[in-house]
């Protein structure tokens, strides 16, 4: 059997995802689940991680930092804390920060609806998949293609503004909450430049979905999920 070509194996795992999410008729939890169980298999079966070589221990901190910052940049925005001290920014991102008019909190995936199973899918699927695949394909082929064709030629440090501030708004943009999503995008992306290892990137993201997960269940901050 011939070799899987590196650009589907970094683009399968994430269109995967982002075409089940679009599936009607789903319930929540139905959809997450087999979203998170597709996602993973498309994973294991393209392995884009072997065109990289593995983390690095030196690298740890900036990871730990970027992922944490990352998480409470991703809360700020709409905690009791920002309500209190700034009502006027806490105003304007609910009107302009978060995509789509329906503030409504789903429940779905809380211990007592789902069961902890079904919450644990939810949390590590987050943390482990869809992050995993989500960098893989922003910052592994999209970043690195829109500045070669031969995108594997392209190395970190080949620094390109268009393509990294292209790859940064179009990874907030596809998340609801756009406004962090995009400060996310840079921070992964200046994580991924200056270690010049994709994996700094993919941890840093697993630590943010990690610890905002645990957010979501220590404070029933279901809004984020």
């Amino acid at each position: 059997m011939p070799a899987m070509p590196a650009g589907i194996a970094h683009v399968v795992p994430f269109v995967v995802w982002l075409l089940w999410m679009m599936i009607p008729g789903l319930s929540p939890v139905t959809s997450y689940t087999w979203c998170t169980a597709a996602t993973l298999l498309a994973l294991v079966i393209c392995r884009p991680w072997r065109w990289y070589r593995g983390p690095q221990i030196r690298h740890l901190p900036a990871t730990v930092i970027v992922g944490a910052v990352v998480c409470w940049v991703w809360i700020l925005p709409e905690s009791a804390w920002m309500q209190t001290h700034g009502a006027w920014f806490y105003s304007f991102y609910q009107r302009v920060g978060i995509l789509g008019s329906d503030t409504a909190v789903d429940r779905s995936f809380a211990p007592e609806n789902a069961g902890w199973l079904y919450t644990i899918i939810r949390l590590c699927g987050s943390a482990f998949v869809i992050a995993l695949a989500e960098e893989v394909f922003w910052r592994g082929f999209a970043y690195r293609r829109l500045q070669q064709v031969q995108f594997l030629e392209a190395h970190p440090e080949d620094f390109s503004i268009f393509a990294f501030a292209v790859v940064a708004i179009a990874f907030g943009f596809e998340h609801a909450r756009w406004f962090v999503g995009i400060i996310a995008g840079v921070g992964y992306g200046l994580l991924y430049i200056k270690t010049r290892n994709l994996w700094s990137a993919i941890l840093a993201h697993i630590i943010t979905n990690w610890l905002l997960g645990l957010y979501v269940l220590r404070t029933q901050a279901y809004q984020f999920w």
